[in-house]
Formats: C-alpha cells, structure tokens, sequence
C-alpha cells in the first residue's frame, strides 16, 4: 500500500503551498520578501549561473534551501522513487524506424516492464497509440496481439500499414479514448499500456479499467493538466480528503521540469523569456494595466530579429499600437530583470515539482489499489530520455 507515502507528501505540501502555489512568470519579487528575509537574502546573493547550477543538483539544492523550509528535505526524499530495470530484449533491424533515441529509450523499457510485470492471456491494449510504436515492440517480443486505440486517422493507416507489411498481429481503432465506445474496447483478461497518455485520457483507462475487471494496466501518466474540471478532482478516497486545491496551472507544475537542454536551446529559451517578460512590462505600463496579454508561440527565427521586431510583432498579434519614440533598450533591460527575479522563484518552486508530480501518480496508484489491485510505482528509465519517467503498474489480485 503506498497510503503513508501519500499522506507524508500530501502533509509537507499543504504546510508549504505558500513556495510553490505561485506563478514564477507573474513574479515581480519574491512573495517571502518580507517574511522569509534569510531566504530572500540568500537568493539575492546567488548569480543567474548559481541558480541554474542547482537546479541540476536537486539533492544539493535541497539541503540549502532546508535552512530556510525545513520541511524541503524530507519531502525531497519521500518523491524518490525505486528505479525498475528489466532485461531489454534484442530487436530485429528497422523496429525502430521512424523513433527517435530518447523516444526509443522509453518504448523499449516500458514495453520490457510491462510483459514481465503480466503477460496476457488476451493481448495488449495499446491505449492513445498514435502509430503503435509501443504496440509493435510487444508484438514482437511477446508474440501476443495488440490492438491500438488512436484518434487520428492518418496515424491508425500508418501504424496499420507498416503492421501488415511486417506481418505484426496489430489491429489499429480509429477512436476517442474518452467516448463509451472506446470502453468497449477494454476487456477482462487484457493488459492496457499507455505511454504519455494526458490527463482525462489516462484517467479514463483506470477507471473503466476498474470497471471492467481488466487483468493488468501499465501507465506513464503526462499532462495532468488536461481534464475537463476546472480544478483537480481527487480519485483515491485519501485525495478526496486532502486540503489540497490544485488549479490547471498548479498542475502544469510538474511539467516545467525538463530534459537538460543544449546550450544552444538554452540560450533561445533565456532570449526568449527576456523578450516576452520586457515586453509583458511594456504592454502593461501603456495600458496602466496588471493585466497580461498572452502572445502566441514564437518561431525561434524571430528571436534572431530583435527586442523591437519581437514587440513590433507582438503588439501585432495583440491589436496594439507602438508609440514611434519607444525606448526598446529600456524595455528589454527590465525583461532581463524580471528574468532573473523569475528563475530564482523557479529555484525554490522547483524542488516542489517532482513532489506534486509524484502525490499525483500515487493518487492513480491508491485508486487501482482500493480497487483491488496489486499496485507498484517507480521510474521506468533515466530523466535523460525524459523527465515524464514514472510508471504506474496495476495487476488484479487472484
């Protein structure tokens, strides 16, 4: 039973929801400024290179900041999860077409992880499939037929097609994951798998799971953020208790924490985020306005144009008319700022990130488990090939 693990996290982030139940992009100064001096004194001394250093040591990062929120370092510890290792088996030539590496990392391990944690009597449920990546590696290694639930089309006749060219035992179901059609598809003595599946669309697979006594369900949960409730909707009875109250955008929360980029991706994202935060600062001071203008997604060539071509082209999108004597340099300079106020609210924000990720997957774990089912939680493969490495493994108890 993973209840005490649930109630421990859910106990230290309801007693620190003031570090991390923020927005670090609205920031204009540490929320703690007055109440929490030591903290803010010590992140005013840490320069922008510091404070992206730690955020690659977590472990280093949590000690610090325990100084000033003691609760940080045990709730760093409880979100450890146990790594899952299995024996990946050897593949023939091409399996991988069309993969790319860090996405054939995670197929082969949860494929791996799911037919030595139950293999079925009736085959694979390959649920939000898309081209059935994960379903054609199941289909070689356990011999077992695999059906692929997909809403696209065009990606049900590509999976399909490279399938009958390479006589796999894969059936390809052109549907939605969250109609009652779809529920049809989920049967007593199958294994559902499910890589990456978002929000209501894995949730949704647990629960008609349940009640339709399926045998076995293998999931990476992604994107909590979206479901059709405003706010987070506990599952597990323990959830339903807490005194959490989770937005989409503290649900977001989990996503923010990223692969380790190039130096390259690294520097478009700072140039961007400067740009966007120099020109909110902008567009709020001629409207006298705290009201935020969201902007589009960029293409990364505009960045390569300029502060004014960005705000020239923003202020576009937005309906707004620039005064000719504008004073980009000093515009952009406050962006840059605003910057470095906002990754160092990250820096505190972002030892909660895994926490709140992990009380969320253990809220799916504490529902199969209430259901009836032997339930294990760990990570499936290293946060190198993607930082979404938690996998949810349910089996009916005899």
């Amino acid at each position: 039973m993973h209840s005490q693990q649930f109630l421990n996290i859910d106990r230290l982030l309801a007693q620190t929801v003031f570090f991390w139940q923020f927005s670090a992009f609205h920031s204009s100064d540490y929320s703690w400024r007055e109440t929490h001096t030591e903290l803010s004194h010590w992140l005013d001394g840490l320069s922008l290179q510091e404070v992206q250093r730690l955020k690659l040591n977590p472990e280093e990062l949590a000690i610090k900041l325990s100084v000033y929120i003691p609760e940080l370092l045990e709730l760093y510890f409880l979100a450890q999860l146990p790594g899952f290792t299995v024996a990946v088996p050897a593949f023939p030539k091409g399996l991988d077409s069309g993969i790319n590496g860090r996405k054939w990392q995670q197929i082969t391990k949860l494929s791996a992880l799911g037919a030595e944690f139950h293999k079925p009597e009736n085959g694979w449920l390959e649920w939000c499939g898309g081209k059935g990546y994960l379903g054609r590696v199941l289909a070689v290694t356990t011999g077992k037929s695999v059906t692929t639930l997909e809403w696209q089309q065009s990606l049900c006749d590509s999976g399909q097609t490279y399938a009958n060219n390479h006589q796999l035992n894969m059936t390809f179901i052109q549907g939605d994951a969250l109609s009652s059609q779809s529920d049809k598809l989920i049967q007593d003595k199958q294994h559902a798998i499910a890589l990456h599946a978002c929000g209501d669309l894995h949730i949704n697979l647990l629960t008609k799971g349940i009640s339709n006594n399926i045998d076995a369900i293998t999931i990476s949960p992604c994107c909590f953020h979206l479901t059709q409730s405003t706010n987070y909707l506990g599952l597990s009875s323990l959830s339903q208790k807490s005194v959490l109250e989770l937005s989409k955008d503290d649900l977001r929360l989990p996503l923010q924490e990223t692969v380790v980029a190039g130096l390259r991706t690294q520097h478009h994202r700072e140039l961007e985020m400067c740009f966007r935060l120099g020109f909110k600062a902008l567009q709020q001071s001629l409207s006298e306005s705290k009201t935020y203008l969201s902007i589009p997604s960029i293409k990364k060539s505009l960045l390569s144009d300029g502060f004014e071509a960005f705000c020239l082209w923003a202020a576009e999108k937005k309906g707004l008319i620039l005064p000719d004597d504008m004073d980009y340099e000093l515009w952009l300079k406050k962006g840059e700022a605003a910057f470095i106020v906002m990754e160092k609210c990250d820096l505190v924000q972002h030892l909660f990130k895994r926490p709140l990720e992990v009380w969320l997957c253990l809220d799916r774990a504490l529902l199969m488990e209430e259901a009836g089912y032997n339930v294990r939680i760990g990570e499936f493969c290293l946060k190198e090939d993607t930082p979404r490495n938690i996998v949810i493994q349910a089996k009916k108890q005899k």
